[in-house]
């Protein structure tokens, strides 16, 4: 009886009455079945909310001028590596980080590589293409906060474990590597873009609630990254993404709703941050999308765990190395 009373005091303390809870007795058995009610509106209102926000965000700026000099180039039939990785080499930033890509274990090169033309044969035209995509996303967002610095660890930790579960689980797909790693790095954009954007959005977006009578509950979902996977894909699209990571950024919460070509990325980016949330207690087993379970075979919890915590040791064993080879640098 108390555990009743307790129960409806819980259930009044989140917004519901006695009329969402139902007990009864059927063939020899007790069933309590506990009723949530859903806002058909709130689907809407997100909708209506995640749009004002793509509109809002005019101060983002479209790619720099380098970045699409040498995107041009990638597109050209005409060019040549060499060309490439000369207008590359004019960036110092960009040539760090792609030497940085190829000598990391993504590569798993027998020595280390440092000249800029070597690693641009090594990525090859759709690897470099993908990887500016993500350098130019990084550079313009920024990591000038400790929320954007944390989001950025966790997409780097992200494309690593999505690249990895393509490679050993899917052999045969390898021709997505590439775009299962950036699609990693990128997946969470639309939390960055949320907390990039000018000063006064909020207040903008705010004001458009009260305009449109948006109840606050909504606004407070997305400002909590509940629709940050649209608002990224919104903005990759504006950023003329390829669809391959458009998708992997707006189905890496839902791959059941991917059906295209693009599955087996959504699928890898979903997966690889299914196994952040679960080291970090934010997931559990039984709330893993099954479709994905069984594209990958996974048999049990137990051996789920085993992967994981295998994925994380090479993570944190690739950081160490990376950590000690540029203080070796300094």
């Amino acid at each position: 009886g108390l555990g009743l009373v307790i129960l409806v005091l819980m259930l009044k303390k989140i917004g519901l009455d006695e009329e969402c809870f139902d007990i009864r007795a059927e063939n020899g058995e007790t069933l309590a079945r506990i009723t949530v009610p859903v806002e058909a509106t709130r689907i809407e209102s997100l909708s209506k909310l995640t749009d004002e926000i793509v509109r809002q965000i005019t101060s983002l700026p479209h790619f720099p001028d380098n970045i699409v000099a040498v995107q041009k180039l990638l597109a050209d039939p005409k060019s040549e590596m060499v060309d490439i990785a000369r207008h590359i080499s004019t960036d110092p930033a960009m040539t760090a980080d792609l030497l940085k890509l190829v000598n990391s274990a993504q590569f798993m090169l027998p020595k280390r590589v440092d000249n800029i033309v070597d690693a641009v044969k090594l990525v090859g035209l759709k690897g470099i293409r993908n990887q500016l995509y993500s350098y130019g996303a990084q550079k313009l967002l920024g990591d000038d906060t400790d929320t954007k610095k944390k989001l950025w660890d966790h997409s780097y930790r992200t494309a690593y474990y999505a690249y990895n579960l393509v490679k050993n689980f899917k052999p045969a797909k390898r021709h997505i590597l590439d775009d299962a790693y950036v699609g990693g790095m990128l997946h969470d954009m639309g939390k960055i873009v949320f907390s990039t954007v000018h000063p006064d959005l909020l207040d903008r977006i705010r004001a458009f609630c009260g305009e449109k009578d948006i109840p606050v509950q909504t606004f407070e979902d997305i400002a909590g990254g509940m629709n940050h996977a649209e608002i990224g894909a919104r903005i990759a699209e504006k950023w003329n993404f390829p669809e391959s990571l458009v998708a992997a950024i707006r189905f890496h919460h839902e791959p059941g709703l991917m059906t295209t070509d693009f599955k087996d990325v959504v699928f890898a980016v979903y997966l690889a941050n299914a196994f952040c949330e679960f080291e970090n207690g934010a997931m559990t087993w039984d709330q893993l999308e099954p479709l994905v379970v069984q594209d990958y075979g996974f048999q049990g919890e137990a051996q789920f765990r085993k992967i994981v915590e295998q994925f994380s040791e090479g993570f944190n064993k690739e950081t160490r190395r990376l950590a000690g080879e540029s203080g070796k640098k300094a």
